[in-house]
């Protein structure tokens, strides 16, 4: 028994050493060392790093804080000095056998890997070779070269220089294979490298021509998809060739398309946890901070074309929680229209603001040089933010300007809009992408992100109307609403931005605000805004309805009854009352009050008035939804069991009654179902005497509560009169409804 044991132990014992002596012979995988070039922190470059740390991988950036003497390659050849500056920083690397570097470039890449799964693929793939590089689809920057490429089997056949890995002794070869001064093109350096057939030989050098670890997007932009793993995670797929690659360089033109697929790829945003990259910061509640530590910024206002409800666009502005001793305000105005709303603005808030400087008519300054002043003012006012405000813009989310300052510092952007939008429409404040020439296209995410059914922070080429700017970008981009002067100044503004490489964020993770419709804003109307009712029903809900309509509405107040089946209740504010007053004065043309009436389809009228049809001032359309949107309601609530919808009227019109005019009108019917009479002046006020009188009831009803309208029955029961105005002018919208 003690025998059998001891066997069996030595057997253990044996298995064992034999298995630890086979690991040890097993070759132990090389490390990796992840080496980009900079010599800026640009946008591209946070956004690298934030890629890298997302999956754990330790970035070396060579060269933050040269010169760069290395050429615009956006537009010419060049980039040698990054191989400089790799010969310099890698040279402890040269004998090491043990390592794998890989190198990305800077500014326009994405990791969507850890380094386990680069390494793997890297010897799974490519287990007989010592250094792979990404291919392309086009022979750069000498076409002529392409016949001296090695065929590919399939796959894509060029080398691109912006992401290439391998054995460090191999990387240090090819890095001092020739030499190159700064300005020299690094990618035909490495084509020639590459192109020595004796060179690539010896050094095993491949292509990556399936994509199996890189994707250069240029050129490839239909085989590429995005797809989400099971747990949510964005991946970036190659159709053609099966692949999901895990580092994404955006070469060439193809930045914008980059930018798309980075709002998702390297763990920004999932399908189950949303905004990934949104967590990434370290946040700092300015609501824990004393307001003499907030951040200073300048709120530049801009109204440079005509915009309605300019009015309760400075009541938004007011409503906004930031110290004002923190706020320094730049105003600027070409319209006529709105000139007295901005003094009145600038009057209320001389003493409010820490200070306020506002060009208002008549000035003779342009939008661009305005917008480049309000940059200069933020510089001499030493502001940390520079927030852009056009008049389109309502920010009813009043935390609107403290989360954006808070969202900017934690993440590092430079350029964010918070998104607004037309209201029932789908025209925002950002583009998802662009066409060709351009100007507008829509990406695959725009519906979904304008409502908000993916919410976080999108990389997008274009933003207006709001936008949150750090006082790092002010000197770059104090010229940019003039850098493209075919453009409108927004465009000019993004078109520089896209080119110099400064990311522009659209934020929807809040409801923020809405976009107002300007594009039919006709101010050669005395009171515009009344006719907005179709372009911004919201705004023009809370300008022109009574306050205490939906109170009525709804049956939280009583509606009175002042005779049988009269009721009054209130319909519009005191606003809308003055000015469709105003309105019908300007246009002035009254009828006679006689029998004659040629605006009628017979030419005869059985109870003339002085008054003005809703459609001699361009109302009738807006006064007929009125009716049916506002009107209806009560009238389904007060007479049980009549229904017309939508509601029709023919006679819609405002009476002017006057003493020395026409006081007063006999008694009638009216030619209707049921009829409405709105006050739309005060008794006592504008005039004395007036009302009206049910006959069959001998029932009288004053009828001056501005804004409250009767309702009651028309052509059968309700004879009635208007009684004489005796002194000043009184006028009532009437309307005649399903006749």
């Amino acid at each position: 028994m003690f025998g059998d044991h001891s066997y069996s132990c030595a057997i253990v014992i044996l298995l064992t050493t034999i298995t630890v002596l086979a690991q040890s012979e097993q070759p132990q995988r090389p490390s990796l060392v992840v080496v980009t070039v900079a010599t800026d922190e640009t946008d591209g470059l946070i956004r690298l790093r934030r890629s890298a740390a997302a999956f754990d991988i330790k970035l070396n950036v060579f060269g933050l804080g040269e010169q760069w003497n290395g050429g615009d390659t956006r537009i010419e050849q060049g980039g040698g000095q990054k191989i400089r500056i790799l010969k310099r920083s890698l040279e402890g690397y040269k004998d090491r056998n043990d390592v794998i570097l890989l190198f990305v470039d800077a500014y326009d890449v994405v990791f969507n890997s850890g380094e386990e799964q680069i390494l793997e693929k890297f010897v799974d793939f490519y287990g007989d070779y010592r250094v792979v590089f990404a291919a392309e689809p086009f022979c750069w920057p000498q076409k002529e070269l392409a016949p001296s490429y090695p065929l590919v089997r399939f796959g894509k056949r060029f080398l691109n220089s912006g992401l290439f890995m391998g054995y460090a002794a191999e990387i240090w070869q090819i890095i001092n294979a020739y030499p190159i001064a700064d300005k020299d093109d690094d990618q035909l350096y490495y084509t020639n490298v590459y192109l020595d057939e004796k060179l690539r030989n010896s050094l095993k050098m491949t292509l990556d021509s399936m994509s199996y670890i890189f994707q250069n997007l240029n050129g490839v932009r239909e085989d590429i998809a995005l797809e989400f793993d099971d747990s949510g995670d964005a991946q970036v797929a190659n159709i053609p060739y099966s692949t999901h690659p895990l580092i994404i360089h955006g070469n060439g033109p193809s930045k914008l398309f980059l930018n798309y697929l980075a709002n998702y790829i390297g763990k920004a945003w999932s399908t189950q946890r949303g905004c990934l990259f949104c967590e990434t910061g370290n946040y700092l509640n300015l609501e824990d901070v004393a307001e003499d530590r907030w951040p200073s910024l300048t709120l530049a206002i801009f109204i440079a074309k005509p915009i309605p409800f300019i009015r309760e666009f400075f009541s938004s502005v007011e409503k906004l929680v930031y110290p004002s001793s923190k706020i320094d305000v730049y105003l600027y105005n070409n319209q006529k229209y709105n000139e007295k709303d901005v003094e009145d603005f600038v009057d209320r808030s001389t003493n409010r603001y820490h200070s306020i400087h506002a060009d208002n008519m008549p000035i003779n300054l342009g939008e661009r040089e305005a917008r480049r002043l309000a940059i200069e003012y933020a510089e001499k006012q030493k502001s940390e933010f520079l927030f852009l405000l056009d008049g389109e813009v309502h920010l009813t989310n009043v935390d609107t300007m403290k989360v954006l300052v808070e969202t900017s510092s934690a993440l590092e952007i430079g350029i964010l809009a918070p998104l607004v939008v037309q209201q029932g429409r789908l025209f925002s404040n950002f583009w998802g992408a662009l066409s060709n020439n351009g100007y507008y296209s829509r990406s695959d995410d725009y519906v979904e992100i304008v409502g908000r059914r993916r919410k976080g922070l999108w990389n997008v080429p274009f933003i207006n109307s709001v936008i949150c700017i750090r006082n790092l970008k002010f000197d770059s981009i104090k010229d940019a609403f003039s850098y493209n002067l075919q453009l409108d100044p927004d465009m000019s503004f993004c078109e520089f931005a896209r080119n110099a490489g400064h990311f522009m964020y659209v934020d929807n993770r809040n409801y923020y605000g809405l976009l107002v419709v300007s594009d039919d804003f006709d101010t050669t109307k005395l009171h515009p805004e009344m006719y907005q009712i179709f372009d911004n029903p919201d705004l023009w809900e809370s300008r022109y309805i009574h306050e205490k309509y939906f109170l009525a509405r709804d049956g939280r107040i009583a509606i009175d009854e002042p005779c049988q089946d009269v009721f009054d209740f209130p319909l519009m504010s005191e606003t809308f009352c003055s000015e469709l007053i105003e309105e019908m004065e300007h246009y002035g043309q009254w009828s006679s009050g006689k029998n004659q009436d040629d605006r009628l389809a017979g030419g005869y009228e059985n109870v003339p008035t002085r008054d003005i049809h809703m459609n001699q001032i361009g109302f009738e359309r807006h006064w007929l939804y009125i009716l049916d949107e506002y009107v209806r309601p009560i009238q389904e609530k007060l007479f049980i069991g009549y229904y017309q919808k939508p509601v029709q009227a023919n006679m819609m019109f405002v009476v002017r009654y006057k003493p020395d005019e026409q006081p007063s009108l006999r008694p009638h019917h009216d030619a209707s179902t049921y009829s409405i009479d709105v006050a739309l002046n005060k008794r006592g006020i504008d005039y004395q005497g007036g009302g009206v009188r049910y006959v069959r009831y001998n029932c009288t009803v004053d009828a001056d509560q501005i804004g409250y309208s009767m309702i009651f029955p028309g052509r059968l029961t309700h004879l009635h009169e208007g009684l004489p105005t005796t002194e000043g002018t009184r006028y009532i919208a009437v309307s005649f409804l399903n006749p």
